[in-house]
């Protein structure tokens, strides 16, 4: 299972990256944490690494070279990552939809 994003999707998360900003008492603090965009993007880059490892440890088992027990723990490194980064996916879906639902 491979998750992708749409271009559409792509934009959004690059309208998202920049500068986070805080307004605070004194002014504006800016934050080192790592926003929303580089949360996701880090959760489809790392569901993506592990199921390319877990192929290559399927590969190698059918060639004799993997154990068992390799190729399993790889195929569940892999499931849990692509299961994390649709979770974080929705999470972002939810959230854009409240946001539209929201009326001011």
């Amino acid at each position: 299972m491979t998750v992708t994003l749409s271009p559409a999707a792509m934009d959004a998360l690059r309208n998202l990256e920049g500068p986070r900003e805080r307004p605070t008492a004194t002014g504006v603090e800016r934050s080192d944490e790592p926003g929303f965009a580089d949360v996701l993007k880090t959760a489809m880059k790392e569901a993506g690494q592990a199921e390319q490892a877990a192929e290559e440890t399927a590969s190698a088992f059918a060639r004799g070279e993997a154990g068992i027990h390799e190729t399993i723990m790889a195929q569940e490194r892999a499931s849990i990552a692509v299961r994390y980064a649709v979770t974080v996916k929705n999470k972002a879906l939810e959230a854009y939809r409240e946001l539209m639902n929201t009326q001011i």
